[in-house]
């Protein structure tokens, strides 16, 4: 599975989800082109009008941040510009991920979040995050981890 993060200052700063709607219609989200070019270990299919069929991108937000823009953004219009909308799923966390893995029985670090969230996915399966976090009305994460497990060979027979 070939999976690429786009992070502000390495994750230590947030992406607003007010900026979204800039960011994907600017720089590598201008075209399937700039796209492989900034990540390249994507699929690119140099002969076919559409390139990277395959491809799908998960904006993982906490909604806390921006209340105004929230329904568009789980709904999907604020990508309506957007040259990948029909390819973008929106994931969101009520209020942000560290309140709805705490809800879920997850702790994080206040003081080292990125630690804590590869911590949490180095020592639990798959199949675990996704049965924690199902219920939880305050995130469609599950979303997201069931098309991780979808496309991972091990976990394919579980989803």
């Amino acid at each position: 599975m070939n999976v690429e993060f786009d992070f502000d200052n390495r994750g230590e700063t947030s992406i607003q989800i007010r900026h979204l709607t800039e960011r994907f219609s600017s720089g590598p989200y201008r075209s399937e082109n700039d796209l492989r070019k900034k990540f390249g270990i994507l699929e690119y299919l140099e002969r076919k009008d559409v390139k990277m069929p395959n491809l799908k991108i998960f904006p993982i937000m906490d909604t806390d941040d921006s209340p105004y823009e929230e329904k568009s953004y789980r709904t999907g219009n604020l990508f309506s510009s957007s040259i990948f909308k029909d390819r973008i799923i929106p994931i969101f966390n009520t209020p942000n991920l560290d309140s709805v893995l705490n809800e879920c029985g997850f702790r994080i670090d206040p003081n080292n979040k990125i630690g804590s969230y590869y911590a949490l996915v180095g020592k639990y399966e798959l199949r675990d995050l996704i049965d924690a976090l199902k219920d939880c009305k305050n995130t469609n994460l599950p979303i997201f981890l069931r098309y991780c497990a979808s496309v991972t060979p091990s976990y394919q027979d579980s989803v």
